[in-house]
C-alpha cells in the first residue's frame, strides 16, 4: 500500500483492540466457556483475583525518536489522541 500511495503509512494500532481477540481466544482455551464479560471461572480468573491490589513494578523507559506526522488529516481520532498524549 505504501508503494501505491508513494508515501509511508503509520502501522501503529491500539493495543487494546489488537489484543482483544487473541486474549478472548486464550481465555476460551484455558478457562473454557464464559457467559459474560465478568464470568471467567477457571485458572485465569483465579490468578487475576486481587490483582488490582498488587504493587506497581518500576520500569526503565526506552528512549526513541518519533517520526514526524505530515498527514494528520489522514489519522483517525484514536491515532490523533495517541499522538497528542
Amino acid at each position: 500500500m505504501e508503494l501505491i500511495l508513494n508515501r509511508s503509512l503509520q502501522w501503529f494500532q491500539c493495543q487494546l483492540h489488537a489484543n482483544e481477540l487473541p486474549l478472548r481466544h486464550l481465555f476460551a482455551h484455558v478457562d473454557r466457556t464464559t457467559t459474560g464479560p465478568r464470568s471467567l471461572t477457571g485458572e485465569i480468573r483465579k490468578s487475576l483475583a486481587g490483582c488490582e491490589k498488587l504493587s506497581v513494578v518500576s520500569s526503565t523507559p526506552i528512549e526513541c525518536t518519533l517520526c514526524e506526522v505530515t498527514y494528520k488529516k489522514d489519522l483517525s481520532t484514536d491515532q490523533l489522541y495517541s499522538m497528542e498524549i
